[in-house]
């Protein structure tokens, strides 16, 4: 889409906002309520905070940015010292990488790759990936991930990447296995993969906690990423996991990974660690990693000139005091619980119904019918021109993220709207 100065990558119309506040939005008189939190899942926090918006005007009369390498803002050991207040995995450091997911990607990977090096194990550049992932648009991002819309950038990728098949009991389950049995078959794709490679030369398995947006909240069953672990550790290889999406607070848990009780090598989150106020990154990992590379290297060989931004670190010291206070983790719970409960009960007889699944507020509900993709389309259509709400609706699932602040009340708007609209819809589509 070209308007007239600005290029965009869409062919959709576009949705003229004017205001946002709480989980609403404002468009020409119309009130929307937003399930999407903000169209990629980020406004964790809604719109307008006032702590969030304090917090970036006070930095802001300070200063807007000092270099991250150079100078010291006492904002950001704050920030650090919370969100690993109420991890239970056992990385002890944060590093800030940048602005974006893709670049907390990279930044994950290379930190990997100079701990190897620091261990003399300079051969380890290898990177294994999963089928149906996405980790962002840079290219070492996108290599190690399946996002079919953006493989005209192939021939730019680097070659030492590989993926395996996508981890999903319903889709990828043989015939009479159990999730047991699936879970040990599923991580013994990576062993597989490893050995074919080298393990001398492979550095790390990067996944997301549980397989996002793309495939639909997709959880991985009991003993999954645990299996996962003992592979890498017995072939000295890295566990890095992305929760740009599923992290600080979207599961229930500040780290998605936590239900799965490991502790991987590398967690990078994004998206929520601001509530989408101001673009920053960041990589959780073991303080003994970094100690190795600046013993060996002199400094960790990695810079951004946003990583570590002022306003930025003060957006999240804010939005991260709120998100990591326990009624708002009991909220998400809550109200993601309630979510998934009723669209079971209304739905699990209707004959389009696949399942329906996540944690916390990260839910998707799927679908089985022809063209599916038009099918979920018209239906947020039909939910932003009936109802005023916004619905992420598309490929082959309804993906509900809306912000943790939302209600019961609003909740049960949703659901009412949403089930009737889904049962209207397919009483006539062919």
């Amino acid at each position: 889409m070209i308007e007239k100065y600005t290029v965009r990558n869409l062919n959709n119309k576009l949705i003229q906002i004017t205001n946002g506040n709480g989980i609403y939005l404002y468009s020409k008189g119309k009130k929307i309520l937003d399930t999407t939190a903000g169209g990629t899942s980020f406004a964790v926090l809604g719109w307008n905070n006032k702590e969030i918006n304090k917090s970036i005007t006070r930095q802001l009369k300070k200063f807007h940015h000092l270099d991250y390498k150079t100078f010291k803002d006492d904002n950001v050991e704050e920030l650090s010292k919370i969100l690993l207040s109420k991890a239970e995995h056992k990385l002890d450091t944060v590093y800030f990488s940048g602005s974006s997911g893709g670049e907390a990607c990279e930044a994950a990977m290379k930190l990997s790759y100079l701990k190897h090096c620091a261990d003399g194990n300079n051969s380890k550049v290898w990177f294994i990936g999963r089928n149906q992932s996405y980790h962002g648009v840079g290219t070492d991002a996108l290599s190690i991930a399946e996002r079919p819309t953006m493989n005209i950038y192939k021939p730019l990728f680097p070659i030492k990447r590989s993926r395996i098949e996508q981890h999903h009991y319903l889709k990828e389950r043989l015939d009479g296995e159990t999730e047991e049995e699936y879970a040990v078959r599923s991580s013994n794709l990576l062993e597989k993969e490893i050995l074919k490679i080298g393990p001398e030369k492979v550095s790390a398995f990067i996944g997301e906690t549980i397989m996002g947006g793309l495939v639909g909240d997709v959880p991985p069953v009991k003993n999954y990423w645990k299996y996962i672990k003992k592979i890498c550790e017995k072939y000295n290889v890295h566990l890095i996991l992305d929760e740009c999406y599923c992290g600080l607070g979207a599961s229930g848990k500040i780290y998605c990974c936590d239900y799965d009780k490991i502790t991987p090598d590398f967690i990078f989150v994004a998206k929520t660690l601001t509530a989408g106020h101001i673009p920053l990154s960041a990589v959780v990992t073991k303080k003994k990693f970094i100690n190795k590379i600046v013993k060996k290297f002199g400094k960790i060989l990695h810079s951004t000139t946003f990583q570590g931004h002022s306003l930025g670190i003060a957006a999240a010291l804010a939005a991260q005091k709120i998100i990591h206070q326990k009624t708002v983790l009991q909220n998400i719970n809550n109200n993601g619980n309630y979510l998934k409960q009723v669209l079971v009960d209304e739905l699990k007889n209707h004959e389009f119904f696949f399942d329906v699944r996540g944690r916390g507020l990260r839910l998707s509900f799927e679908y089985n019918c022809n063209d599916k993709n038009k099918f979920g389309i018209t239906l947020s259509n039909r939910m932003l021109e009936k109802h005023n709400i916004l619905l992420n609706s598309k490929w082959h699932r309804v993906c509900l993220t809306p912000a943790y602040i939302i209600t019961k009340s609003q909740c049960d708007l949703v659901l009412d709207k949403l089930i009737k609209e889904f049962k209207n819809l397919s009483d006539s589509w062919k």
